[in-house]
């Protein structure tokens, strides 16, 4: 293959002058990088611009890296192939500094490295130098390309891309601070005088995404998705594939794209299973008429992903029962039911049915978690009832994967039914899961990210605690301590010296504080008088209960 291109080593202020305008072609993806790389970028500018002499006429240089576009004719503007989040970026710092001068000569000449000035000789309009994707172009237009602009942005933005430029912008004012005039100007002359980039130059947009491919190794990597929806894009030239995915990513953001798109392949082209995924993909985008049909079928299970994230399936709109469970499944430290619930959805089941289902999945994901199942095995297990929803199998057989099996159940009762450590990654999980269903149905179903798990029986009591009065035998204290009844869940880290007071003290001071009470599981403990090895069984029991119906064992 032959890549026509050529290359310029160029100052950013040349990069950023004359007629020179960039724009993003339709298979480019979003800008996305975060506050913590733009803020590296303004650290390493500043570290070279302290260490090298800058404000001498002899200082030193700082290379960005390369800037690869296309350009189909001399007066066309430049296509940005690879180098979008550098140039943005670059561009946002400018405006930052633009804005932190006043007015006068310096803040006109930034400018004219941020918005290309009006040519009416050569037709040119006044526009800014940078074109996004027309979803984020207005927002960047208005907060780095007008004067001022850096000052009025929001915190936030509409879409995931400005979202990330208001948080960019937050950050690069607050690492700059109020510095004096002279500091931001000679900074300013830095970055546009001694900051370089390489510019390579492909006559066209396929040639200049070959190149990308194979020389990039930096800036943000891509996936596989991303290499073959360019090549795509780029083939077809089609807007709507390119505003379609546009669309999805804003909705659901880059990382996940690429994992819901594997999970719907097997409906849309099911030979396509054995192969990688970059292959798939490209068999599947292979004509235009299957990319449209992929990319309508990809939109649909946004739109159920969304109803899916947000606990109100429309299959059963306002069915409070199941949006309990939904949350419930939700909660699992572990997102491989994710496809099977989306293909379980798509095939517009009926509202009982689909309580049934996700019922099913949360004692399967809750029991494979009890079971100490590998992340490889959970995996697999959830492929499996993929696998039987594609091929139309009936998933309400006991047999089917969607259920614990015999054996499985009776191991998980007998773990239960045993001292099961604070060590296992299952009890937070379990304990979460009991107390969601010991909340009032008047309550909204809540699973909070951060609690503390506590042992009622402390495991290790002091050498002059009551405890060890209480329970005597050391032997059988550590293993009640290790029982699921002796367990409480708590909002917030406790002192390990309260973890060992006596249980009238505990009550009071631990489990009877107000944030402790939002946890059932918890506040049901104040209305016990003491704790006994009686008490401890008695509660394993009850909790055993109702792992027991929840688990269908």
């Amino acid at each position: 293959m032959t890549i026509r291109m050529e290359c310029q080593t160029l100052p950013v202020g040349e990069l950023l002058s004359g007629s020179r305008i960039y724009c993003m072609p339709i298979f480019q993806r979003p800008f996305s990088w975060t506050e913590d790389e733009a803020g590296q970028l303004l650290d390493d500018i500043l570290t070279a611009f302290h260490n090298s002499g800058a404000t001498t006429a002899d200082g030193g240089y700082y290379f960005l890296g390369q800037l690869i576009v296309s350009q189909s004719n001399p007066n066309a503007p430049f296509q940005v192939v690879d180098g979008q989040q550098r140039l943005v970026t670059l561009s946002t710092l400018l405006a930052v500094l633009r804005d932190l001068m006043p007015p006068g000569e310096v803040r006109g000449h930034l400018q004219h490295h941020i918005e290309r000035p009006e040519n009416a000789a050569r037709h040119h309009p006044r526009c800014v130098r940078i074109g996004l994707r027309e979803i984020d172009q207005e927002e960047y237009s208005r907060w780095v390309g007008e004067q001022g602009g850096t000052h009025s942005a929001p915190a936030s933005g509409d879409t995931d891309a400005t979202e990330r430029l208001a948080q960019i912008l937050t950050r690069l004012k607050d690492d700059l601070g109020s510095p004096h005039p002279k500091f931001i100007g000679d900074l300013a002359n830095y970055i546009l005088n001694r900051c370089y980039v390489v510019l390579v130059i492909a006559s066209n947009s396929l040639d200049g995404y070959q190149l990308f491919r194979s020389i990039n190794a930096r800036g943000q990597p891509l996936t596989d998705l991303d290499i073959v929806r360019g090549e795509v894009i780029s083939i077809y030239q089609s807007s709507r594939l390119a505003t379609a995915w546009s669309e999805i990513e804003d909705q659901i953001g880059t990382e996940q794209l690429s994992t819901y798109v594997q999970s719907i392949m097997a409906l849309v082209h099911p030979p396509t299973q054995q192969m990688s995924f970059r292959d798939a993909m490209r068999v599947i985008l292979s004509h235009p008429s299957k990319a449209i049909t992929f990319t309508d079928t990809l939109k649909k299970f946004v739109e159920i992903y969304d109803e899916l994230d947000n606990c109100d399936l429309s299959v059963a709109r306002g069915n409070e029962e199941l949006n309990r469970i939904v949350t419930c499944v939700k909660a699992l430290p572990f997102d491989d039911w994710t496809p099977a619930a989306l293909l379980w959805l798509a095939q517009n089941p009926n509202p009982r049915e689909t309580i049934e289902f996700f019922k099913a999945l949360d004692a399967l994901g809750l029991g494979l978690l009890i079971l100490g199942a590998t992340s490889n095995t959970i995996a697999r297990r959830m492929r499996s009832v993929v696998e039987r929803i594609v091929a139309n199998d009936c998933l309400t057989s006991p047999s089917s994967e969607l259920y614990l099996t015999q054996s499985e159940r009776t191991k998980i009762r007998e773990k239960l039914s045993n001292p099961i450590g604070n060590k296992s990654r299952f009890v937070r999980p379990l304990l979460l899961r009991l107390n969601a269903e010991m909340l009032d149905k008047t309550i909204p179903t809540y699973f909070p990210t951060k609690v503390t798990l506590e042992h009622i029986l402390p495991q290790k009591p002091g050498p002059r605690s009551l405890w060890r009065q209480k329970f005597p035998d050391q032997k059988r204290r550590v293993e009640l301590s290790q029982m699921l009844g002796n367990f409480a869940i708590l909002s917030n880290k406790v002192n390990p010296k309260a973890s060992n007071f006596d249980f009238h003290k505990k009550r009071e001071k631990i489990f009877g504080a107000s944030d402790s009470n939002v946890f059932p599981l918890t506040a049901q403990l104040v209305t016990y008088n003491d704790w006994t090895a009686d008490d401890i069984m008695q509660r394993q029991e009850q909790l055993t209960d109702l792992a027991r119906n929840i688990l269908k064992l």
